[in-house]
């Protein structure tokens, strides 16, 4: 190696010294580059990309952009949710080891999402860093982090699990539970617990009668958005005539918006492939009282005249 002439007098011995050990070291490798290394991203649920999830649990998907990382090198992502209920992280790390072809570029994680079986909903927060190396989730806990996200504030990164969601429905014809015989529309109140405001869900039902069968009456909501988590809603059924002597009851249940599609009749059609559970809730008592309604006069109610025989 040449020597160095630095044309500064008032740096000593000491720095030239110091100044050639950096040089070395950068040649060989064995010095990452000094550069600040940056990680930001956001956490969806990986089947509807938004971020509730059911009490049946899920996937979490955690996109995430990088940099000042050195391209060739090997590195490690690891992820984890804190339970923002009780403060603690979820037992299980996951972690994924990657080589960039750049000092900037995208990754994702995915990491499961817990059931929740609680009677509330429980936020999370994905807590994510990147370690140098070939690790796994013993070795990144002992490690020291390039860059992490751990604000449990960041909206991005905040992720609900639902605890039980219902709905109780309840019917009536012009303010009782009788219907003309010739038709007309059954008003079905649809109460519902625990949904997530700001969400779209699909709101579907139809007649059904005491054994059960379908009428091919429908009716739905197809976007409805709640302002608040508890809350209610009316299905109006048009009854035609020809039901007369029959008592009908609304089935109704709460789907999500994005798996299911309403087709030209009313009837309803699960999307294919899409994720489950595909209904949240459903009310559907065929036998329940305050559901049913009775056309005109229920065969069962009617009486038969005396028939005279004659001699």
């Amino acid at each position: 190696m040449k020597p160095i002439h630095v044309n500064r007098p008032e740096l000593g011995k000491t720095s030239i010294v110091a100044l050639c050990a950096l040089i070395v070291g950068a040649s060989s490798g064995a010095v990452t580059a000094n550069t600040e290394v940056s990680l930001s991203g956001t956490a969806t649920d990986a089947a509807d990309e938004n971020r509730f999830f059911t009490r049946v649990g899920g996937t979490v998907r955690d996109d995430l952009t990088y940099d000042g990382l050195e391209a060739g090198r090997t590195y490690t992502v690891s992820a984890r949710l804190l339970n923002m209920t009780t403060k603690a992280p979820v037992d299980e790390t996951t972690t994924l080891t990657f080589t960039p072809e750049a000092a900037s570029g995208e990754i994702s994680i995915e990491l499961p999402m817990p059931q929740n079986r609680t009677d509330s909903n429980i936020d999370y927060v994905v807590t994510t860093s990147i370690h140098e190396g070939d690790l796994d989730a013993s070795e990144v806990a002992a490690s020291e982090a390039l860059a992490r996200l751990d604000d449990t504030a960041d909206i991005d990164r905040t992720l609900q699990s639902h605890a039980i969601q219902s709905i109780d429905v309840t019917a009536e014809a012009d303010g009782g539970h009788t219907l003309s015989a010739e038709g007309g529309t059954i008003d079905a109140n649809v109460e519902y617990v625990n949904l997530v405001a700001g969400y779209a869900y699909t709101i579907w039902g139809q007649l059904l009668t005491p054994s059960g069968q379908a009428t091919g009456i429908y009716a739905s909501v197809p976007d409805y958005v709640p302002s608040d988590k508890d809350g209610a809603l009316a299905l109006e059924f048009e009854v035609p005539q020809g039901w007369d002597g029959i008592k009908l009851t609304p089935a109704v249940g709460l789907y999500h918006k994005k798996r299911v599609v309403l087709n030209p009749d009313g009837s309803l059609t699960l999307i294919e492939g899409a994720p489950v559970p595909v209904m949240i809730a459903s009310d559907m008592s065929v036998d329940a009282p305050e559901q049913t309604i009775s056309v005109g006069v229920p065969f069962e109610d009617r009486r038969m005249e005396p028939v005279s025989l004659g001699k």
